[in-house]
């Protein structure tokens, strides 16, 4: 055993503040200098927990060593690190697994490791010592084992408290950034701040609808080039509930949810390297962040549906001053384009000679694909929305069920179509399509509803007049 360790000048510096990680290196130097080992090395599992560290190496090749990281099962020291034994070797074989699958074995004599006490697949390792008996040397491991795992978890702690406060001071300063207005464009600029200097390499955050299928918003910084959008099912298992490592372009990013409750946001990514500082600091800010962008994302909800209800009311009024069935789809298709992200606007009417098929009398912007195009009454998807007076939602239009028989023009990838009605009258569809695929949700299908509603009255008495 170590006659007398040198407790008070291993734990006195605590006492003035100094890192338990300063103490843990002087308590594995005393080790190795009471065995004369050739290497003194205090092995612990990373975060995971599917990995090991050579967290603190002392003796020869110290600098080459320190910082490995190892499988449990890739190394001589399994049995320390999973069976939790006091286990040696002594003259392993070549065929022997080594410390590190890249270390050398040549140089091993003999290994003695013994588990720290509360700290799954840690060690503390001596190797050649020069003490030959085995009981000895156990005994010095031993006696020194219970405090470097109370120093590890102090220095847990401490690494904790740190990044707590590093966290706390950025939500200090973040009402003087965002100035008093809580939107959207100022809470992801602050982030984006927030994240460039945690991050110089790069990294961004992105943000999704409830069913992460369609990407609401994203920003980006620093030189590593990252996809505009990240599809969801390509992260790992369980990026939603905790941060996990992510490869992109042979680049290292560290992911963290954005969470609130059960509700995943979206996602943040940033760049590590062995070089760059901690970044973990940042996984305490990531549920005020998320809580956060909540606020701003019904911020503006609410007011996109004030200026829905606005144009609504706008086309309302004006609809009531055109005399022309031509400026009434006009209005019409212009407030669908206003409130509506899409590509194309038709408004189809049955003809007056034609009574099976549909007419487009207004296509915005013009399309002569779509000028050229005059559906069935019934058997299209236009058709079937005139014949059974109810809307529909195809994010994937070219395998809907009612666009087989009768198929819209080849080019487009999504459609939204509603009736346009009068009490149970209806006189015609209102569809819009976009080039690219898109999932139309429930809001935008009621909005589009009431749109075309909100002008068919008028509509109406023009129909009636051209027709007379």
């Amino acid at each position: 055993m170590l006659a007398q360790p040198n407790w008070d000048g291993w734990l006195s510096p605590l006492t003035s503040g100094t890192a338990p990680s300063e103490s843990i290196v002087e308590i594995v130097r005393g080790v190795r200098e009471a065995l004369c080992a050739q290497q003194a090395i205090l092995l612990l599992p990373e975060p995971s927990g599917r990995w090991v560290d050579f967290a603190c190496v002392v003796g020869e090749q110290a600098d080459e060593i320190q910082g490995l990281r190892v499988r449990p099962e890739e190394t001589l020291l399994e049995p320390v690190l999973v069976e939790r034994i006091a286990w040696h070797s002594v003259h392993p074989s070549p065929e022997t697994r080594r410390l590190a699958p890249d270390l050398p074995n040549e140089s091993l004599q003999s290994v003695f490791g013994v588990p720290l006490p509360s700290i799954p697949t840690s060690a503390l390792v001596a190797v050649n010592p020069a003490e030959s008996h085995s009981e000895t040397v156990f005994s010095v491991l031993q006696q020194v084992a219970p405090t470097l795992a109370v120093l590890v978890h102090l220095q847990s702690v401490r690494v904790q408290l740190q990044q707590r406060e590093r966290a706390l001071k950025w939500l200090r300063n973040l009402p003087s950034r965002l100035g008093g207005e809580i939107s959207l464009p100022k809470v992801m600029e602050a982030t984006e701040r927030l994240l460039r200097k945690v991050s110089p390499l790069g990294g961004g955050l992105w943000l999704y609808d409830d069913d992460h299928t369609r990407l609401l918003c994203s920003v980006q910084h620093g030189a590593l080039s990252l996809p505009e959008q990240i599809d969801p099912t390509t992260l790992p298992n369980g990026w939603k509930t905790q941060s996990s490592d992510w490869h992109h372009e042979a680049h290292r990013f560290r992911l963290y949810p954005l969470s609130l409750g059960e509700r995943t946001l979206g996602l943040i990514a940033l760049a590590v390297s062995d070089e760059s500082e901690p970044i973990d600091w940042v996984e305490p800010l990531t549920s005020p962040l998320a809580l956060l962008i909540a606020h701003a994302l019904l911020y503006e909800q609410v007011a996109r549906k004030a200026q829905t209800m606005t144009a609504l009311y706008e086309l309302s009024l004006q609809m009531g001053e055109v005399n022309t069935l031509s400026e009434a789809l006009e209005l019409i298709t212009q407030s669908a384009r206003a409130v509506i992200p899409h590509d194309y606007c038709v408004i189809y009417l049955p003809t007056r000679y034609r009574g099976d098929f549909l007419a487009p009398e207004r296509v915005s912007p013009p399309s002569e694909v779509l000028m050229r195009h005059a559906p069935h009454a019934q058997y299209s998807l236009p058709g079937w929305v005139y014949a059974f007076n109810a809307p529909i939602s195809a994010p994937d239009l070219a395998n809907h069920p009612q666009n087989l028989k009768d198929p819209l023009p080849s080019g487009f990838s999504s459609a939204l179509a509603v009736p346009i009605q009068v009490a149970e009258r209806t006189l015609g569809t209102l569809l819009l399509l976009t080039v690219q695929p898109r999932e139309f949700n429930l809001y935008e299908v009621e909005l589009l509803f009431t749109l075309a509603n909100t002008g068919a009255l008028r509509l109406n008495s023009l129909l009636q007049t051209v027709r007379a």
